[in-house]
């Protein structure tokens, strides 16, 4: 499984244009990836990235490291929103990573 983390600061003004383009973006990938396992995302509630601007995350969990390239990033609704976020943020990163078993909490 890969992870797949974006992390986001949007412009001055923007935050609430980037809550709803984030929202667009998860509605319009809705049932469309069968390599998508899940799809999160939010306002940032950790102080740390706060300070630095950074005011969402988004985290797509895909089935193999390749769908990620092959699939999600060439989806219309990914392009879309690749377009607004050069427009909605003054920088942005993302995090990916092959992810072992998960550990579970109770």
């Amino acid at each position: 499984m890969l992870e797949h983390y974006v992390v986001f600061k949007p412009r001055a003004g923007h935050a609430e244009d980037l809550t709803n383009a984030l929202a667009e973006f998860a509605a319009g990938l809705d049932r469309t990836l069968p390599c998508l396992l899940e799809l999160t995302w939010g306002p940032n509630t950790n102080s740390s990235g706060l300070a630095h601007g950074y005011t969402h995350g988004c985290l797509a969990r895909l089935t193999t490291e390749s769908s990620l390239k092959e699939e999600y990033w060439v989806h219309p609704a990914h392009q879309r929103l690749l377009t607004l976020l050069d427009e909605l943020c003054d920088d942005r990163f993302a995090l990916d990573y092959v992810a072992p078993t998960a550990v579970r909490g109770r």
